[in-house]
């Protein structure tokens, strides 16, 4: 029973190390693993927890409830999981104009489990706190992880790479642009949305909370 109960977080860990060293095996498990392709949305799920715990600093300041922090981290999970759902349907959209065609419900179940694999490289989003190269490094992460889809089609599909960079990158602009769309679109009720579930307005990001203290202490050294 207790090989049970870790059977799940040692299938992430080993595909999450997988994906970050583009391996062949944890895509193509990926493709074709139901159990696989649970790790592989948990995974997900989980970078958009480590990407709110790299920006606690503001629940810190702002004073946020455990039960509403705890909140706060599940709902920035969920998000990076519909992120990943949108990348994933969006590439599947393009699909049947590459070698894929028009996909079963299986290969569509292996796109989003490779496309949410591909989001291993956000589990350092934590590290998004870091003044200064923060925000570069959210960036080189989100890049890593367009390059790794890329790769998760090509070794779970068998894609040729020109196929699989069109596929892997137009689903990402696809999805961009809708997730761009629907948030300037939905922009007020999100944001009474987060409001609700952190309890604060979180108007301010990390390094205008470091900045400002910055400020703050050289003026208390000045006076």
């Amino acid at each position: 029973m207790l090989a049970e109960f870790f059977a799940l977080p040692l299938k992430m860990l080993a595909l999450a190390t997988g994906a970050l060293g583009f391996s062949t095996g944890a895509f193509t498990e990926a493709a074709i693993s139901g159990q696989a392709q649970t790790a592989a949305l948990i995974i997900a799920f989980l970078a958009g927890v480590s990407e709110m715990l790299g920006q606690s600093v503001i629940l810190v300041i702002n004073r946020v409830a455990l039960y509403r922090f705890l909140a706060s981290l599940a709902f920035t999970g969920f998000t990076y999981v519909f992120t990943a759902l949108a990348w994933a349907l969006s590439a599947i959209t393009v699909a049947p104009l590459t070698r894929l065609g028009v996909l079963t419900p299986n290969e569509i179940a292996g796109v989003i489990g490779v496309v949410s694999l591909a989001f291993a490289p956000r589990l350092l989003g934590v590290f998004s706190i870091a003044p200064y190269f923060g925000q570069a490094l959210g960036n080189i992460l989100e890049a890593f992880a367009l390059a790794l889809a890329v790769f998760g089609l090509h070794a779970g599909f068998g894609l040729p790479l020109a196929a699989a960079a069109f596929c892997g990158g137009a689903g990402w602009v696809l999805s961009y642009a809708v997730r761009s769309y629907l948030g300037h679109l939905l922009a007020k009720p999100l944001r009474r949305v987060r409001v609700l579930v952190s309890g604060s307005a979180l108007e301010k990001s990390p390094q205008q909370i470091l900045d400002d203290l910055a400020r703050r202490l050289k003026l208390e050294d000045n006076a």
